[in-house]
Parts: structure tokens; C-alpha cells; sequence
């Protein structure tokens, strides 16, 4: 919903428009993997309505496979609050991706054959049996909304991504205790920080930080899930984290100049806005 400022409680405001689309925090992040060159499956749980159909048939288009997806569940939906300065507030319903489903699907991987897993945030309110060795585990914490719950996110992998708000405001992380968060686990650490850029810590390294890319934000929503997207895909093809983490940036920066979560651009794009980094004074690595 397109509206002119985020309603407060028991306020009225006139949509300025109500579209239906695809999205989904993994799925967002899948297609944007997926555009950028990486082979993608997304591993859900949906049902076996019309909508459910539609949604795998979206992601079939992109060249993501679905075999993984369970059709034993449902379709989840979120709404989702744009306003006039491209902003958004989400309202979320959990979907049915439950524990042993995930569980018996990272079974299957084949320890040390290169997979790169992404898991959303929203799993991390519960203990997972997870073994870590031999998977590439990268873990979108937003949707968390405990330190302990990020605490379990970053003992299971091997990155930890998420936004400022989500680290700092909402689950109350320094950065120094990131930090030492991150040096405790093994874990690289990335803070999504919006216009002020972001902040990779790396174990073993002083914390980095790196400027935003001017854009001028139509809508932001699935912004941070095309950063997943891209940094994966870009740890997936032997890029280093701080390369990738730049990288995704440009790329989540492009997808904020359409509408919609899966506005992520395609690797030609991304590859394009990266060859003028060196040469603009704003965007020094």
C-alpha cells in the first residue's frame, strides 16, 4: 500500500494504490542471487491454492528451482506501508516453514561441496540442533527480536547480515559487543546502515565501514533481501567478504529505484555502478 505518511493508531489515510505482489524475505533474496548469476533453489513451505502456484511459478521464471518447497503448508502474506519518501513498515505473518522441515532439508547438504544456505531471522526465537561444519550458513537476522536470538543465529554461521535498527535499536548490540560477538563465533558480521553506508566486522580485523551509494529511494522494501541476495552470490563465486558486502550495496541501492520487493537489478547493472566506485570521490572502498 502506497500511502502519503505511515498511519499512527486510530488514524485514516487514503492509499494512493493496493498492489498484490511476490515476496518473502529468502525468496526476495533468492531472485536476487538468482539475477546476479548464482544457481538458486528456494526451500519453503506453501499450499496448493492458486496463489501458491503462482508464487512458485514466479520464482520458476527467474530460473529458481522449487523441488525443495513443501506444499503442505500455506502461502503466507505481509502488508506492506510504503510512504512519499520511499519508506516502508511491514506487517508480517509467520509462514509454515516449521523447525523439522528445515532441519531434515540442511541434512541433505553434503558437507564441504560449496552450498551457500540463507535462513531469515524469523527462525532464531527457538534452539535449532544445527551443526555448522562443512555449511556455508548465512543468516538475515532482521525479524529477530532478541540478543539471543541473534547470539543463536551467529553460533550456526558463517555470516550474520542485518540492519542497523535490528542489531543496535531493536535487540540492543554495540558495536564493539558485535565485535566480540563476531570473534567468538568465527562469524563476519555486516550492519546494513541505509544512507550512512555499512559496518563489516570480520574476526581478526579492525571493523570496516563503507559509504552508502546515492540513490534517490522510490521504495526501499526488499532493499535488505537483494543485499543477502548479492552477497552470497558474490561469497559463492570466491569474491572477499568486503568486496561482496560493496558489491551488495550497489546492488540493494539499485533496487531501491523501482516499486516492489523484487526490484533487484541484474548482474550487468550491478557490474556497470561497480566499475565507477574508484572513480567517484563519494564511493571510495
Amino acid at each position: 500500500m502506497r500511502l502519503p505518511t505511515v498511519p499512527l493508531a486510530g488514524a485514516r489515510v487514503h492509499a494512493k494504490s493496493i498492489q498484490s505482489l511476490d515476496g518473502g524475505m529468502a525468496a526476495n533474496a533468492a531472485v536476487a542471487a538468482a539475477r546476479f548469476g548464482a544457481r538458486t533453489h528456494f526451500v519453503g513451505a506453501v499450499g496448493t491454492d492458486a496463489e501458491s502456484t503462482a508464487f512458485l511459478a514466479a520464482l520458476h521464471t527467474e530460473g529458481i528451482s522449487t523441488d525443495h518447497t513443501s506444499r503442505e503448508g500455506f502461502l503466507s502474506y505481509a502488508v506492506i506501508l510504503v510512504d512519499g519518501k520511499g519508506e516502508r513498515a511491514v506487517i508480517s505473518q509467520d509462514d509454515s516453514l516449521d523447525t523439522p522441515r528445515l532441519a531434515s532439508f540442511l541434512a541433505q547438504i553434503e558437507p564441504g561441496a560449496g552450498h551457500w544456505v540463507y535462513i531469515d531471522g524469523y527462525r532464531w526465537d527457538r534452539e535449532w540442533l544445527i551443526e555448522p561444519d562443512g555449511l556455508n550458513i548465512v543468516v538475515d537476522v532482521d525479524g529477530a527480536l532478541e540478543k539471543e536470538h541473534i547470539v543463536r543465529a551467529a553460533r550456526a554461521s558463517r555470516h550474520l547480515l542485518g540492519s542497523y535498527k535490528t542489531f543496535m535499536n531493536t535487540c540492543g548490540f554495540s558495536e564493539q559487543e558485535l565485535g566480540d560477538l563476531a570473534e567468538s563465533f568465527g562469524t563476519t558480521i555486516v550492519v546494513t546502515r541505509g544512507e550512512a553506508g555499512l559496518t563489516l566486522l570480520e574476526p581478526g580485523s579492525e571493523p570496516w565501514h563503507a559509504p552508502a551509494f546515492p540513490a534517490q529511494v522510490v521504495d526501499d522494501t526488499g532493499a535488505g533481501d537483494c543485499f543477502a541476495g548479492i552477497y552470497i552470490a558474490s561469497l559463492a563465486a570466491g569474491t572477499s567478504s568486503r568486496e561482496a558486502a560493496l558489491t551488495a550495496s550497489g546492488g540493494a541501492s539499485l533496487s531501491c529505484l523501482s516499486h516492489g520487493a523484487r526490484a533487484a537489478p541484474r548482474a550487468k547493472e550491478v557490474h556497470a555502478l561497480m566499475a565507477n566506485v574508484n572513480t567517484s570521490p563519494n564511493l571510495q572502498k
